[in-house]
């Protein structure tokens, strides 16, 4: 009981919350995620309801990988979509700044003999990495979370990405047909918390999820943003009756 009372008040400051009072959004994001971590593959399998496994296996081939290719994964979490690329290229690097989550991520690499994948703690704006080392660079649903400094993020992905190599970014999006909004909708801003307060102590961190995506972009609108940062051929695919977006680009050679 004290644990999960524990939990609830660290996930209480949900990130626009803290920000919204004149705290770091950052900070809050990086705590929440942190609080979450040994939950977090649970919650996305039943909330889902198992799809999320398709997506990433989506974002994934839409890379065109070569088998001598590597990867990098952006706010990787607890590294599914990086252990994913690690089956189709020859090198993965997942990066995230929750230490909770990389810990997760190494463990579960490590127990599916999962080679040539590594992890490391490190922030998405500022990725460790040299220029043009990367032939594919992916994301999943963490783009909504890095919003402040989304431009940032969106340079350096361009920017390890050697010229040729293409960009995978899953996020939430709203369906633009309303029975499928209306009931997505409810799905999020009901049903997802009841699972959250089940699975995680507290429905504070999934209540923000409902807000996040409301207040996301447009499929349009990112694709603009990915322009903006430099890549071509860019374009996306409504996945999931329009609730998941798939956002694809290429590094002109």
């Amino acid at each position: 009981m004290g644990d999960r009372d524990g939990l609830r008040r660290k996930a209480q400051a949900a990130p626009d919350i803290a920000a919204g009072a004149g705290g770091s959004f950052t900070t809050a994001v990086q705590e929440m995620f942190g609080s979450l971590a040994h939950r977090y593959d649970s919650f996305n399998h039943w909330a889902s309801l198992g799809l999320d496994y398709g997506w990433r296996r989506a974002a994934i081939r839409s890379l065109q990988l070569s088998a001598d290719a590597s990867v990098l994964d952006v706010a990787t979490g607890t590294g599914d979509l990086a252990l994913t690329a690690s089956r189709r290229a020859r090198q993965t690097a997942g990066l995230d700044f929750s230490p909770q989550m990389i810990e997760i991520a190494a463990h579960k690499a490590k127990s599916r003999n999962a080679g040539g994948v590594y992890f490391q703690v490190a922030r998405a704006e500022q990725v460790p990495y040299m220029d043009d080392s990367f032939h594919g660079a992916t994301s999943a649903f963490a783009m909504r979370n890095v919003k402040p400094m989304l431009d940032e993020v969106l340079a350096e992905m361009f920017r390890v990405l050697r010229p040729g190599g293409r960009v995978a970014i899953l996020e939430f999006s709203r369906p633009p047909v309303a029975p499928i909004r209306w009931a997505h909708g409810l799905y999020v801003c009901s049903i997802m918390p009841r699972i959250g307060r089940w699975l995680a102590g507290s429905s504070e961190p999934f209540e923000y999820l409902h807000r996040s995506i409301e207040e996301w972009l447009s499929p349009e609108e990112f694709v603009e943003r990915l322009r903006a940062a430099g890549f071509a051929e860019v374009g996306y695919q409504r996945l999931a009756m329009g609730t998941v977006a798939l956002h694809s680009g290429r590094k002109e050679e």
